[in-house]
C-alpha cells in the first residue's frame, strides 16, 4: 500500500508540475524549435531544497537565467553499501520569460560520502527541446531556506543540439 500511496503522491506532483510547465513552455516550444539551431547552450546555477518534503524540489536558478526551481525526485536507489544512491529527476526551471522555461529528465549518482553527484539527461520540454543536460550538485548541510537545513547546490550545463 506504502508504494502505492508514494505513486500516487508522485503522479499529482506531476500533474501539477505539468501544469506550471505547460503554461510557461507551451509558447516557447513552436517559437524555439524555429531557432533552435542558433541558440547557445545555457550554464545555470541552482540551490534546490525538498519541499514541502521528499520527492518534492523547489529552489532558485541563476546564471544565464534568473528564475525558479521546480522537480522531483522520480526514483532513488541506493546501492547495497548505501554510498551510492541512483537517481532520476525532472527537473523544472521557470523563467521570467516563458519562452525560456525548460522542463529537464536526469538520471546519475549521488555520492554520499563526498555529498556529491553527478546526473545527465536531455531537456524534455520547453527551451532548447532536445539538448544535452549534465548537472551537478553538493549536498549542503547547513542551508538556511530548506527546513530541515539540508539542501542542493550546483551547475547545469545545457547543451544544444548540434543537427
Amino acid at each position: 500500500m506504502h508504494r502505492f500511496t508514494t505513486s500516487m503522491r508522485v503522479a499529482g506532483l506531476f500533474a501539477a508540475l505539468a501544469l506550471v510547465a505547460g503554461a510557461t513552455t507551451a509558447s516557447a516550444r513552436t517559437h524555439n524549435q524555429s531557432r533552435h539551431e542558433t541558440e547557445p547552450g545555457l550554464l545555470l546555477t541552482y540551490a534546490k531544497w525538498f519541499a514541502p518534503g521528499f520527492p518534492n524540489m523547489v529552489g532558485t536558478v541563476g546564471g544565464d537565467i534568473d528564475g525558479q526551481f521546480g522537480g522531483a525526485v522520480l526514483r532513488a536507489m541506493p546501492d547495497p553499501t548505501g554510498r551510492f544512491i541512483h537517481l532520476s529527476a525532472i527537473y523544472i526551471v521557470v523563467a521570467p520569460d516563458p519562452s525560456q522555461s525548460l522542463t529537464m529528465l536526469v538520471d546519475g549518482v549521488q555520492d554520499n560520502q563526498s555529498g556529491t553527484a553527478v546526473l545527465d539527461g536531455r531537456v524534455v520540454d520547453g527551451y532548447l527541446w532536445g539538448a544535452h543536460v549534465h548537472a551537478e550538485y553538493k549536498v549542503i548541510s547547513s542551508c538556511a531556506q530548506a527546513s530541515g537545513g539540508v539542501c542542493f547546490q550546483g551547475t547545469i550545463k545545457v547543451q544544444r543540439r548540434t543537427g
